[in-house]
């Protein structure tokens, strides 16, 4: 029988009492002791996609078009059953391997070379890496069989997030990379209530069964993007597409090889396995698609958005700001749908709720650490005092980019003789940015903790606290970058004056500081207030 990725246990979890099994898709919904928590595969690539492909299926068997339909589905969960009876028309594109169509893979099958099932995942080294011995952060050689639930995961994975690959290897709808978003609904909540608090919800989603092959690409031969069949992008507006491919585009294509029984080199279950794939150039070239579970970014009003991408495997509230609250200032920063929706829908329900945000950060194809983070979402009890906190935490974001910039300009006016141009010490100031953030981050959050305790409190009080907190750290990240030097007196007198600088700026004179100021709505100093009515001829 042919492995099916809605009826057969498709992937690990971990349930309310601690127990770990294998679970199908609707046994996802299961209640009480038993009831999974999470999903629990050894890899957290693979954890964040199952989530997103959960996303994609439950939207896909239940179409929640309008509030009405996700409030019915929140406040009386569908279980195992009626979850059963709703994947029932969708269960036939769901076939791993056997005769017709396979999951994410070419309808009509693929000839030529073997690659190593492991070229799947995305931190395993490409040819060119492997061939030069550089593969230093990615690795090889780890997987040389894969069972089918991780092989299926495993191209899973790769045709979500697929990075740049070489000519004609189609990179995902969101770009290599992109970072992925979720609400996570009160404490420890079950992993069907996860799925359901962030399920995407418009008209658009609706569907006929005409339009299967729209959303589920396997099911129709291929939209080849090479020069002699047309390069042109397929958009999410486009008569053969539909906004539900989102869960299940198809960049690369791709027809797995499967092999004898054996054990499993990731999972440790043994089974059929899967021990390669054949690949073939120019997929689906995705064009401009809004992913609902990505942020996104534009330069400038009106530009194109793209996917907001990690750099590092570290998240803090600089990057909270814009994927929580959004931007209008500078890169306009737009969150992503689902996050959206399930702020309001978990606000209007009095839920507090936590942000689980994860991706690959990427350096083109390499993979140089995978993200995985939970912080606070900081619900209010209304609209109008949600707004007011959104305010204050980008004020409290603005103000600390600002006191970056001027620590980092103090650091290169104390080190480096004028005009210089500090390329090659780019990591040390990279180091003093981070421990810049790492000492504001608690005190971030707890101030919008302090805020939604005490709406009435923030104020110029409040404000003032964040400035002299902004400027203790810029003041300790500036001595460990730059200590005195006691045996260079030209050195010193350099360090000395780029810290008095500092100082000024903290205190509001300077361009920088008045602007500082300017973003925490405190008044200037008098004696800059003077200086600039001298300046007007007042």
């Amino acid at each position: 029988m042919p492995f099916n990725l809605l009826q057969d246990p498709f992937c690990p979890i971990v349930t309310r009492t601690g127990a770990r099994r294998w679970s199908t898709f609707p046994e996802l919904a299961a209640a009480g002791d038993d009831e999974p928590v999470d999903f629990d595969w050894p890899r957290a690539d693979f954890n964040i996609a199952a989530l997103e492909f959960a996303l994609g299926v439950a939207t896909l068997a239940f179409q929640p078009l309008k509030a009405s339909d996700w409030l019915r589905l929140w406040n009386d969960p569908p279980g195992p059953e009626a979850t059963r009876d709703a994947l029932a028309p969708f269960v036939h594109a769901f076939a791993l391997d056997g005769e017709g169509p396979r999951f994410l893979q070419e309808l009509d099958g693929l000839d030529g070379e073997t690659n190593p099932i492991e070229a799947l995942l995305i931190d395993t080294p490409g040819a060119n890496g492997q061939k030069k011995n550089a593969d230093v952060l990615t690795h090889r050689d780890r997987y040389p069989a894969l069972g089918l639930p991780a092989a299926a995961m495993a191209l899973y994975v790769m045709q979500q997030f697929a990075p740049a690959g070489g000519a004609g290897n189609r990179t995902s709808m969101r770009g290599g990379g992109p970072l992925s978003t979720f609400a996570i609904p009160g404490a420890r909540p079950s992993l069907w209530r996860i799925v359901l608090a962030n399920l995407p919800q418009h008209a658009n989603l609706e569907f006929d069964a005409e339009d299967l092959p729209k959303i589920l690409p396997w099911l129709a031969p291929t939209l080849v993007s090479d020069k002699a069949r047309g390069e042109r992008p397929v958009h999410e507006t486009d008569a053969d597409a539909h906004p539900l491919q989102a869960f299940f585009g198809m960049p690369r294509r791709v027809a797995l090889r499967f092999a004898g029984a054996g054990v499993c080199q990731i999972t440790g279950e043994a089974g059929p396995l899967v021990d390669g794939f054949v690949q073939k150039p120019w997929g689906v070239n995705y064009g401009l698609w809004r992913h609902p579970a990505t942020p996104y970014r534009r330069q400038k009003q009106g530009a194109e958005p793209y996917s907001v991408k990690p750099k590092s495997a570290r998240f803090g509230y600089r990057d909270w700001t814009p994927v929580v609250v959004g931007e209008t200032e500078g890169a306009i920063a737009h969150p992503a749908e689902i996050l959206k929706l399930a702020r309001q829908r978990l606000r209007g329900a009095g839920i507090d709720a936590s942000l689980r945000a994860a991706g690959w950060a990427m350096n083109n194809m390499e993979a140089v650490a995978y993200l995985c983070a939970e912080q606070p979402l900081h619900l209010a009890a209304n609209e109008a005092a949600q707004d007011a906190l959104d305010i204050a935490a980008k004020r409290a974001t603005r103000a600390a980019e600002a006191a970056v910039g001027m620590l980092v300009h103090a650091l290169r006016a104390a080190l480096f003789s004028e005009g210089a141009k500090p390329a090659t010490d780019r990591a040390l100031f990279e180091e003093a940015r981070a421990a810049f953030y790492n000492a504001t981050e608690d005190a971030f959050h707890d101030r919008l903790n302090a805020r939604l305790e005490a709406p009435e409190a923030d104020g110029e009080v409040s404000a003032r606290e964040w400035l002299n907190l902004l400027q203790r750290a810029a003041f300790a990240a500036f001595a460990a970058g730059a200590p005195i030097p006691l045996g260079d007196a030209l050195r010193a007198r350099r360090v000395a004056k780029a810290f008095r600088d500092l100082r000024a700026g903290f205190s509001g004179f300077g361009k920088s500081g008045q602007a500082l100021f300017q973003m925490l709505e405190l008044p200037l100093p008098e004696t800059t207030t003077a200086r600039k009515g001298k300046r007007n001829g007042k």
